[in-house]
């Protein structure tokens, strides 16, 4: 009798279902700033500015999925800015006043 060669993981005959993270009551700090793309000390600093909601269970803390959603929804539509175009035009002039004098 022979060895299987395949290198597949063995899968669970029934796998546990996902339940998706938005029908979720919680989320772990992790999960939530991954979900919106910031740091776990960025959501203490939006749960101190009353934006967000933190819960306590079990000695974790974890952030409720509704306050999560409109945080989310709260984002600014991106708008490209021009900080910095004045100083990169005075390096331009004094570059082409050296080249010149």
């Amino acid at each position: 009798m022979t060895k299987p060669t395949s290198t597949a993981t063995l899968q669970p005959a029934n796998p546990a279902p996902q339940t998706p993270w938005r029908e979720r009551p919680l989320q772990p700090m992790k999960v939530a700033a991954e979900l919106c793309g910031v740091s776990i000390a960025s959501l203490y600093r939006f749960s101190d500015e009353g934006r967000l909601v933190l819960r306590r269970l079990g000695g974790r803390t974890l952030v409720e999925t509704k306050s999560l959603i409109a945080l989310i929804e709260s984002a600014e539509d991106w708008t490209p800015y021009d900080r910095g175009k004045e100083a990169r035009a005075k390096r331009k002039e004094i570059a082409r006043a050296a080249m010149q004098g």
